[in-house]
């Protein structure tokens, strides 16, 4: 409402404006062709539109501090509304793991996205254990390279070897070569650059199993 009313005042001031500088230029144009009588008519017409003027401004002076504040009044609303939409949701390491998988990506991308996104996982000691205790369980079973097609299971591999490997750094320990092993085995099958079988693949599981050793002893 109040906004209507100020753009209605602003339109009469603007018409009053008009209007006088229309009734001023008649009135110099009668002045100068020296018909004094029509161009003090002129000059008395002018008065009117000039009376509309300030009644206008007046009356603008005088709403104009509810105006400012309905003006404040939507500008906070539409500041926040934005922060009412925004929905939290906390995404683990898992979910990351689905999604690169189910990409329409080639191995090589797949791989380079979730060791990318392994090097920034902020692990905490439980998770390093965890993925230690999985990645000695899933060798034993020798279930790490059964499916080396299903995306998932080996980009979950690769996310958990990556993961623990960069918590130890360069640090010379069975679990970390042994963790190492499984990755390189993952990240090579994975990728088709050897067969499960292959001799690259055999020789670094003879590694593993030697760093193996060393762990449960």
């Amino acid at each position: 409402m109040v906004n209507t009313l100020v753009n209605i005042l602003v339109l009469i001031t603007l018409i009053s404006i008009i209007m006088i500088v229309v009734f001023l230029l008649l009135a110099v144009f009668h002045f100068i062709k020296l018909d004094r009588i029509k161009a003090l008519k002129m000059l008395k017409f002018t008065a009117i539109p000039i009376i509309f003027m300030i009644l206008c401004m007046l009356a603008y002076w005088d709403i104009s501090p509810e105006y400012e504040v309905n003006k404040a009044n939507v500008a906070n609303t539409s500041e926040k509304e934005p922060v009412a939409k925004v929905e939290t949701e906390d995404v683990t390491w898992q979910d990351n793991v689905k999604e690169i998988a189910s990409l329409n990506s080639p191995p090589t991308e797949k791989f380079d996205t979730i060791v990318a996104y392994a090097k920034k996982y902020p692990a905490t000691k439980a998770e390093i254990k965890e993925f230690e205790d999985y990645i000695i369980a899933e060798y034993k079973n020798k279930k790490y390279l059964a499916d080396v097609q299903n995306d998932e299971y080996m980009l979950g591999n690769i996310f958990k070897s990556t993961v623990v490997n960069r918590y130890y750094g360069e640090e010379e320990t069975p679990i970390n070569d042994f963790v190492f092993g499984f990755y390189q085995n993952s990240n090579y099958t994975f990728k088709g650059l050897e067969s499960t079988n292959s001799n690259a693949i055999k020789y670094n599981e003879r590694q593993m199993d030697n760093a193996l050793v060393a762990i449960e002893n």
